[in-house]
């Protein structure tokens, strides 16, 4: 574990650490456990711009015990989106090659043909797999393409 990370884990409040009148839900903690845990993703594939790929449970910091603790809070929408998109986010570059793979002649139907919207989210055999639609890393390679010429013009 790096040192940025090791000083947010000390410098961080944890649940344990909350007065339990406080604590409002089981998010905060299972939030915190995808936050500290850089897992590596397996593309499991890619099929008409449909992406699935998963991530080993142990390796993002749960338990089987944990698993069924947070079993609603791991199949709801802003778990899924969140978790999906951090996870896309911080492997952007695997995913973008995705993209560079696509046949030229269908590369605008497969990705503009249809929006991403939410992320599919499944658990088996040990792993948790979550599903989307590559429309989302144009977007993404978009954003940061954006946010890069503003700080060069910023600068200039």
């Amino acid at each position: 574990m790096d040192d940025y990370v090791k000083s947010i884990k000390e410098e961080v409040k944890t649940q344990k650490d909350i007065p339990k009148d406080k604590i409002k839900s089981n998010y905060r903690e299972l939030f915190s456990r995808f936050m500290i845990s850089y897992p590596p993703i397996k593309v499991e594939s890619v099929v008409d711009g449909e992406v699935s790929f998963s991530v080993a449970i142990k390796d993002v910091g749960l338990s089987y015990q944990d698993i069924q603790k947070f079993r609603a809070e791991l199949f709801s929408y802003i778990t899924c989106n969140f978790v999906g998109e951090l996870l896309v986010r911080e492997n952007i570059n695997e995913f973008a090659n995705i993209l560079t793979k696509l046949n030229k002649k269908t590369y605008a139907d497969v990705v503009n043909g249809s929006e991403h919207k939410k992320f599919g989210f499944k658990i088996m055999r040990n792993r948790l797999f979550f599903f989307f639609h590559i429309s989302l890393v144009q977007s993404i390679l978009n954003e940061d393409f954006k946010r890069e010429l503003r700080k060069k013009l910023e600068k200039s």
